[in-house]
C-alpha cells in the first residue's frame, strides 16, 4: 500500500509539473533581466544538504567580505549546534506546507544569491521532481554553480574501484545499493552541468571530471581546533598512550580492526587506551584532542580522508588514515600537494605495527603532529578557503584566465610555491623504517 501511495504521489506531482515549472522559469528570466552589472563579490550560498564544511566555507568567505550564507534543510543535532547554520528551511517557512518549501526556497535564492555551492544532491530543487531543471534555471538566471561531492550523494557502488570500500559502504549504507541508478543520474547530471566540479579523492570512482585537483577540498576554523598542549612523553611503557577514534559508522571506518589491534598491543604489554568518540558534540571532541589524545585513527578502509582527519592534524596529533592505493593517490602527489600531507597511512593488515611504532616513539609523534598543524594552516584554513574560492570565482564569475587544473601544482602553482613546503619524516605517507 505504501508503494502504491508513493506512485500516486509521484505521478500526481509529475502531472502538476508545469504548474511548478512556470513560476520558476518566469522568475529566472526576471532575475536575469533585472540583474545589475556583475559585482566584484558575488553573493554566495551553500546548501541544501547540511554538510558541516558548508558552515566553514560560508564563514571563511564572509570574513573575506562576501555575502555568504548556508541555507539548509536541517542540521545534525548530535554533533553540530544551531549557531553553526544560517537559514533553515523549516524555520524560514514555518507555516508553509512542507511540499512547497523547496520551491519557495529556490525562488527566493534566485533573487538573493549569485553563486550556488552544492553537492550532487543539487540545491533545493534537488528535493523535488524538477531536479533535472535546476541547472537550466540557474543558468537562465545568470547564476553559477560549484559542486563538491561529499560521499553518499555520489557513491555509485558499481562504479567504485575498491571492493573493500564497496563492502564497507554495504555494511554502513546498504540502502544506497538499491538507489544506484538514482544516485548515478544525479552525479552524471552535475558532472555535465556544474560550472566547476571538484570531487577530490572521490573522483577516482567513475566521475570522469575534475576542474581542480586537491587532496581534500575541506577547510576548517583553526581558531576552534587548537594544537594540543599535552606534550606527552608517554611511550606505552612509562605511561599510557591514548588513541582516539571517532566513527560515525563503524563499518565504514574499519573500527573493529582498530579495537582488535589495540587489544593485541595490550596483550604485548603496552599501556594504551582507546578513546571511542561517538555521538559527541564538536566542542567535546576538540577538548579531548587538545587535552587527552596522543594519536588519532581516522579510518582504515577508504583511500582518502575526511574532516575528522583535518581536525586531528589541526590539533597537532599524528593522524592515521588509509592512503594505500597508489592508483588513487599518485595523481595527487604529482599534480597537487599530497607529498606535503603528513597523514600516516595504514590499513587493517598494518594498523597494529603502525600503532606500535607511534605509541613507542613520542618524539616521532611530536614531529608528525607539528607538521600536521602547519599543513592545515597552509592548505585547510580559512585563508586557504578564501584563496580556493577566490580563484574559482575569478574563473567562472569574472571570466579571468585562471588555470584551475594546475592551481596546486607543486611546480607551477603559485599558492604552494609562495609558502614554505611542509616537511615531515614520512615517505609516501608511510612511517620511516
Amino acid at each position: 500500500m505504501k508503494k502504491i501511495l508513493k506512485l500516486i504521489y509521484k505521478y500526481t506531482i509529475l502531472g502538476l509539473m508545469p504548474l511548478y515549472l512556470l513560476p520558476a522559469l518566469l522568475t529566472a528570466f526576471a532575475v536575469r533581466a533585472s540583474a545589475p552589472p556583475k559585482k566584484e563579490h558575488p553573493r554566495l550560498v551553500c546548501g541544501y544538504t547540511p554538510v558541516i564544511n558548508y558552515s566553514y566555507w560560508a564563514r571563511a568567505m564572509r570574513e573575506a567580505g562576501f555575502v555568504s550564507e548556508t541555507y539548509t534543510t536541517a542540521f545534525y543535532e548530535s554533533i553540530n549546534k544551531r549557531e553553526d547554520w544560517d537559514i533553515l528551511i523549516d524555520e524560514h517557512y514555518l507555516f508553509c506546507p512542507r511540499f512547497l518549501k523547496p520551491y519557495l526556497a529556490f525562488l527566493e535564492s534566485l533573487w538573493k544569491y549569485d553563486v550556488f555551492i552544492t553537492s550532487c544532491n543539487g540545491y533545493f530543487l534537488g528535493l523535488t521532481p524538477l531536479w533535472r531543471f535546476e541547472a537550466f534555471l540557474l543558468r537562465i538566471a545568470g547564476k553559477k554553480t560549484i559542486v563538491f561531492p561529499y560521499g553518499s550523494d555520489s557513491f555509485v557502488y558499481n562504479r567504485i574501484l575498491s571492493q573493500s570500500l564497496a563492502h564497507c559502504l554495504l555494511i554502513s549504507y546498504p540502502e544506497h545499493a538499491r538507489r544506484q541508478k538514482q544516485i548515478g543520474s544525479r552525479l552524471d547530471y552535475w558532472v555535465k552541468n556544474a560550472d566547476c566540479f571538484i570531487p577530490g579523492f572521490l573522483g577516482a570512482n567513475g566521475f570522469g571530471r575534475w576542474d581542480l585537483i586537491m587532496t581534500s577540498v575541506l577547510q576548517i576554523d583553526l581558531r576552534q581546533w587548537k594544537p594540543s598542549q599535552k606534550q606527552s612523553n608517554a611511550d606505552g611503557y612509562n605511561k599510557p598512550v591514548y588513541i582516539a577514534h571517532a566513527p560515525n559508522h563503524r563499518g565504514f571506518k574499519g573500527t573493529e580492526f582498530i579495537i582488535d589491534a589495540v587489544e593485541q598491543l595490550k596483550e604485548e604489554g603496552l599501556q594504551i587506551e582507546l578513546l571511542l568518540l561517538e555521538k559527541l558534540q564538536n566542542h567535546q571532541v576538540q577538548t579531548i584532542f587538545e587535552q587527552e589524545a596522543d594519536i588519532l585513527v581516522e579510518q582504515l578502509i577508504y583511500t582518502g580522508h575526511g574532516l575528522n582527519a583535518l581536525e586531528g592534524l589541526a590539533s597537532g596529533l599524528p593522524v592515521i588514515s588509509n592512503l594505500e592505493d597508489e592508483n588513487i593517490t599518485l595523481p595527487f602527489r604529482r599534480w597537487s600537494f599530497m607529498n606535503e600531507c603528513p597523514l600516516v597511512s595504514s590499513c587493517p593488515e598494518t594498523i597494529k605495527d603502525t600503532l606500535r611504532t607511534l605509541v613507542t616513539n613520542p618524539d616521532l609523534r611530536a614531529q608528525i603532529g607539528k607538521a600536521g598543524r602547519e599543513y592545515t594552516e597552509k592548505y585547510h584554513s580559512y585563508e586557504a578557503a578564501q584563496y580556493m574560492f577566490g580563484s574559482i570565482i575569478d574563473k567562472i564569475w569574472h571570466g579571468k584566465d585562471i588555470d584551475l587544473i594546475n592551481l596546486y601544482h607543486p611546480l607551477k602553482g603559485a599558492y604552494p610555491r609562495s609558502r614554505p613546503v611542509i616537511s615531515h619524516p614520512l615517505i609516501h605517507n608511510k612511517l620511516p623504517a
